[in-house]
């Protein structure tokens, strides 16, 4: 037998002797022993004790060798895997010491080269291994977490937003293996709402179905909070429902939007500007949002109903108190006087652009790659239709912006956008 070949027998060996939740701490402090041939002689030796009727042992190493197989194919080598597990840990940690907002976001901003793929593999594996290992208490810590992992990765505004979302989707899965239903309905229905918001706003997969994945997991926390024992928690699920609603492929889509509508209106029946101007200023931003969009009654009452809902929402949405959500109520406005029907055509798209650049003067490419792309790709549409100034410079002018939202609306990373910016430029240059 080979040195290497007893190393591998004296590290399984370890594994067994010790809990299972040991063992990614095991196999990490012999990083150079994990490989290929590791996993091989795990199997071997599985079945092994499979055929001596030690069937305990056998299902924990075939198991162990199942899943460290699957890690094997994140393609990255023992050391980078090594990395990538101490700072997901460092992560962890630092959000379970409550470190403010702006720092973790710094702390992932800092190590994006460990914030890809392979740690959505190496947190889904540790996070659903660890929570059915440890004591009760332990696991509901771990959970909660994962939880305040999940919401804040989700709304993490840099990075790879495709690979933020299913990081987030592994973290509240493996929360509810603890926060059950049965147990605790309230903290229950609330991951369910996040989770129902992360498969909204999935770019992996069918849109189409992720849309109605997050409905179905809308309705399923419904079943649970209803208004009479949870008024807040039911309009904020009505209020994201309504956003879903709103997105929806499958259906009518004037059926669709009205559905929208009325999911708004119930969050606004128990969120009051008096008691959550917040959650109340959302709401309104949302009917803002879609009545331009709405296929039922006449388009120009819409636009004015959309305009006037946007500045109800920026009583409380204002520069000075909320940058964030003013600029994107700069967005939305900029959208609704686009199409406006009422007033000067001419003078709605000049008001169009200069709310766009309202929004784009906090959301850089730098803190907001997403919202920066979508601005210019709105900002190129206005452009595009302008009235006054030189048409040709109007229509190199949107193409530039164009090409700036094309710098993240990538082919690879959003096809759909990408598409459709593609076609939108090859229609200004030919017309």
């Amino acid at each position: 037998m080979s040195k290497l070949e007893s190393s591998y027998l004296q590290l399984i060996e370890t594994l067994l002797n010790n809990p299972q939740e040991q063992e990614i701490n095991i196999l990490n402090a012999h990083p150079q022993l994990v490989n290929q041939d590791f996993i091989t002689r795990l199997m071997s030796v599985g079945e092994k004790r499979r055929q001596a009727g030690d069937l305990h042992a056998a299902e924990r190493l075939l198991n162990l060798a199942g899943k460290l197989l699957k890690l094997e194919k994140t393609n990255t080598s023992n050391r980078q895997r090594q990395e990538y597990f101490e700072f997901l840990m460092n992560l962890l940690q630092q959000i379970s010491n409550r470190l403010p907002t702006a720092e973790i976001y710094a702390l992932i901003r800092n190590n994006q080269d460990r914030f890809d793929h392979n740690t959505t593999k190496i947190l889904e594996y540790w996070a659903n291994e660890t929570i059915i290992s440890v004591e009760p208490n332990q696991a509901k810590a771990i959970a909660n977490d994962l939880i305040n992992f999940g919401n804040l990765v989700s709304s993490y505004p840099a990075g790879d937003k495709s690979n933020n979302l299913e990081l987030a989707i592994v973290a509240y899965q493996a929360a509810l293996k603890v926060y059950l239903p049965t147990i605790y309905v309230k903290d229950w229905a609330i991951i369910q709402l996040n989770l129902a918001n992360v498969y909204r706003d999935r770019v992996v997969g069918s849109r189409q179905e992720n849309i109605e994945q997050a409905i179905a997991t809308y309705e399923l926390a419904l079943e649970v909070i209803t208004r009479e024992k949870y008024a807040y928690i039911w309009g904020n699920i009505q209020r994201n429902l309504g956003i879903a609603y709103s997105y929806r492929i499958t259906g009518s889509r004037a059926k669709n939007r009205e559905t929208a509508i009325a999911c708004y209106h119930r969050a606004l029946s128990v969120h009051s500007l008096a008691e959550y101007p917040q959650d109340w200023a959302a709401s309104h931003n949302n009917l803002g949002d879609i009545y331009p969009n709405r296929l039922e009654g006449e388009k120009a009452e819409n636009m004015e109903i959309a305009i006037a809902h946007l500045e109800q929402a920026l009583t409380v949405y204002t520069l000075a108190n909320d940058p964030n959500r003013w600029a994107m109520l700069q967005n939305n406005l900029g959208n609704a006087f686009q199409f406006r029907v009422n007033g000067d055509r001419a003078n709605n798209l000049e008001r169009s652009i200069s709310h766009y650049q309202n929004a784009l003067s906090i959301h850089s490419l730098e803190k907001f790659p997403y919202n920066w792309a979508m601005l210019n790709n709105n900002i190129g549409g206005a452009y595009r239709s302008r009235v006054k100034g030189d048409p040709a410079a109007n229509r190199q002018q949107a193409i530039a912006f164009l090409n700036k939202a094309l710098l993240i609306y990538t082919k690879d990373r959003f096809p759909r956008q990408w598409a459709e910016i593609q076609n939108n430029i090859q229609n200004i240059i030919n017309n």
